[in-house]
């Protein structure tokens, strides 16, 4: 990821505000100066990596705690006798801990440190990193850069300073040997013993073991990748299929329901004294393949039957009454042929009868059989 390099200047920590000097290195390896309350605009949302002049951070060595990962708060009671200012005012940022255990600790007055992020995060600008200059020197040897009109200390030996030149000839002769770099043709030239292209170049190039203060409560909120935003979209266009799905069958039960509440009471119509099943349709049809009761003329030819054996009745007229069964008119040949018919039907009664010119008139009563 390309990083941009704000580096806030040392001249600017009196005032602290929006006037302050600052140097911007972009990831193309431009730089511009500008102040902080007039960055570009193109910064914001872009990754900016915030870099705090020495003078306003503070840095010690802590012994080695015991844990495999202490807390951020067991590691604030252990550096706590080194600080010179209560504990509470200030903000703590803990490097990993060396091959013997040290941590790299450095500190930065908490509400300045607010204050200056709400500076930038009001622009648009939240930054991916921050770091202090002089611990961008790395940690493979003890060296010595000339960076904006001071001298900044660092590297392997866990020295973090920002001197002016008088005070590094002091210390040059007192401090363990170091590697002392500045650019071609700067003031810092006449005690260096290396000459380095940029320092600001040389600085960036030192980011990968710097302590980072965005930690703890300060540490970045970082945002939800685009691929997470998408998932909850179609997550949630999901959860609304499904719950379309859901409603729908519901309705469709309901109507199911309603459907067969009314079949149940059109089959009570058509099919009195049957119990309806689960399967309306089978049972209906079962019903339909059933004979169906007798009609009338049907159960009149089932009492002509033993006429047809007689040979000598006939049958002149029919009447059916529920209750009483039927009445029927016959004219036989003779008694004895009315006599042969009640013998050979079941339930027939005679009524009366009377001798006429062609034989015997009679009127019979029968009665079917359940």
């Amino acid at each position: 990821m390309s990083r941009h390099y704000l580096f806030l200047l040392a001249q600017g920590m009196p005032a602290a505000g929006r006037q302050w000097p600052v140097l911007l290195y972009t990831a193309q390896g431009e730089q511009c100066r500008t102040t902080l309350g007039a960055l570009p605009t193109w910064l914001a949302g872009t990754a900016v990596v915030l870099v705090l002049p020495m003078e306003m951070a503070g840095c010690c060595k802590l012994d080695p705690v015991p844990g495999r990962r202490p807390t951020r708060e067991s590691l604030a009671y252990a550096v706590e006798e080194q600080l010179a200012e209560a504990l509470e005012t200030l903000h703590l940022a803990f490097g990993p801990p060396d091959a013997g255990g040290y941590r790299q600790v450095v500190t930065v007055a908490l509400e300045e440190y607010r204050h200056l992020m709400s500076m930038l995060q009001a622009q648009g600008i939240d930054p991916v990193a921050v770091h202090v200059d002089a611990d961008l020197l790395g940690t493979e040897e003890a060296c010595a850069l000339w960076f904006e009109g001071r001298w900044l200390l660092g590297g392997a030996d866990g020295t973090r300073l920002a001197v002016s030149e008088q005070h590094a000839h002091v210390l040059s002769r007192r401090l363990a040997p170091r590697l002392w770099l500045a650019e071609p043709g700067s003031p810092g030239e006449a005690l260096s013993d290396k000459h380095v292209a940029s320092a600001v170049g040389r600085l960036v190039d030192g980011g990968g073991t710097a302590v980072d203060l965005r930690q703890g409560p300060m540490r970045r909120q970082r945002s939800s990748p685009p691929w997470q935003a998408l998932g909850g979209g179609m997550l949630a266009a999901l959860l609304l299929v499904c719950l379309a799905d859901y409603l729908r069958a519901d309705w469709l039960q309901q109507q199911a329901s309603l459907q067969h509440a009314e079949n149940v009471q059109m089959f009570a119509r058509w099919a009195p004294g049957q119990v309806p099943g689960a399967d309306l349709a089978a049972q209906v049809q079962a019903l339909e393949q059933r004979p169906g009761p007798p009609t009338a003329v049907e159960r009149l030819a089932m009492f002509a039957d033993p006429l047809a054996g007689i040979g000598n009745v006939t049958i002149e007229h029919a009447e059916a009454k529920t209750s009483e069964g039927w009445t029927i008119d016959v004219v036989a040949q003779g008694f004895d042929d009315l006599e042969r018919l009640r013998q050979r039907a079941p339930g027939v009664r005679m009524g009366h009868a009377r001798q006429v010119g062609e034989g015997v008139r009679a009127t019979i009563s029968w009665l079917e059989a359940e």
